[in-house]
């Protein structure tokens, strides 16, 4: 099995938090046909996994995004970016990138991405974006992309 896995997450000064919560955006609608190309989030996960709505204190976490080609033709060089910004401030904190050569009609590639710094740890609400860039030609964008907001208490 082919896996790739995407994005980011806060970082090892959060060790010291007690809570970190994880709360989805809703899913906008399926489309209504098929196009030739359609790329979609299936799926969000982290690691480490999730216990409930909350993630565990650790010393590092990743970003598990599931990508699917819902298109009818083979898409090459898929970018899955990931970025977490402070809701507050609005203020840009981490951010990571991975590409998938090949991804057949119909097929689901997992993509792992980690933070390439640390985030301060403080009590914060971030808002967690993972998304497909749009491939040329790529018709239907609605479900390129998947929200989370993550809420860190003391």
């Amino acid at each position: 099995m082919r896996r790739l896995f995407v994005l980011l997450l806060l970082g090892s000064a959060l060790a010291g938090c007690g809570s970190i919560a994880v709360e989805p955006e809703p899913l906008p609608p399926p489309p209504p046909a098929k196009a030739d190309y359609d790329l979609a989030v299936f799926s969000v996960d982290f690691d480490p996994a999730l216990q409930g709505n909350r993630l565990p204190v650790s010393s590092s976490y990743a970003v598990l995004a599931a990508v699917e080609n819902r298109g009818t033709l083979t898409a090459y060089n898929v970018t899955v970016a990931a970025q977490l910004d402070d809701q507050a401030s609005k203020k840009h904190m981490l951010d990571g990138t991975q590409t998938i050569k090949e991804l057949l009609p119909g097929e689901i590639k997992v993509v792992r991405i980690e933070p390439r710094n640390t985030l301060p740890a403080v009590p914060a609400t971030y808002l967690l974006t993972v998304q497909v860039r749009p491939l040329p030609n790529e018709t239907i964008v609605s479900n390129n992309s998947r929200a989370y907001k993550i809420s860190v208490a003391p």
